[in-house]
């Protein structure tokens, strides 16, 4: 298996928890209007809470953008889609070559005659970056939050 198949795979076997999670945490905000499950800033639940529901908000719109193309067609059909045009149908000419990136996230289409197409929404990565920015802050939040339980107080001489 090669590494496009695994994080495929991956990402499409955690798509219901991040979308479970997201769920439990809009209940339980209108349920209790408290935004952090944790009822108090101590320690690092709230640095594990902001990552989990990051991941959880970044993983159902990677998802989103790395399934572009997966209708029977193949990406190829989604190409000449969206420029308007069936197969060879009086659209682009010359050879179709498709450039994927995962992050950011893209799907270029180019063909011979210079036409460009990129297949993925902008808002999809605008999305995932924003979900890495807040998951790197929950981590940062959690691991100062466990590194201040840790000292030691100061004793006055």
């Amino acid at each position: 298996m090669d590494f496009v198949s695994v994080l495929i795979n991956a990402v499409v076997i955690a798509l219901p928890f991040g979308v479970g999670l997201l769920l439990v945490k809009v209940v339980h905000l209108l349920v209790s209007r408290r935004w952090f499950f944790s009822r108090s800033a101590d320690g690092p639940w709230r640095g594990v809470e902001l990552t989990a529901l990051s991941l959880g908000a970044g993983l159902p719109a990677y998802v989103a953008g790395l399934s572009v193309g997966w209708d029977s067609g193949g990406t190829g059909t989604a190409c000449f889609r969206a420029v308007g045009t069936s197969l060879g149908d009086g659209g682009p000419r010359g050879e179709l070559t498709i450039v994927e990136r995962y992050l950011p996230l893209s799907t270029r289409c180019h063909w011979g005659d210079g036409t460009q197409v990129e297949l993925v929404a902008d808002w999809v990565n605008v999305v995932v970056i924003a979900a890495l920015v807040g998951a790197a802050l929950g981590v940062a939040v959690a691991v100062r939050a466990a590194g201040a339980g840790r000292r030691d107080p100061v004793e006055a001489p």
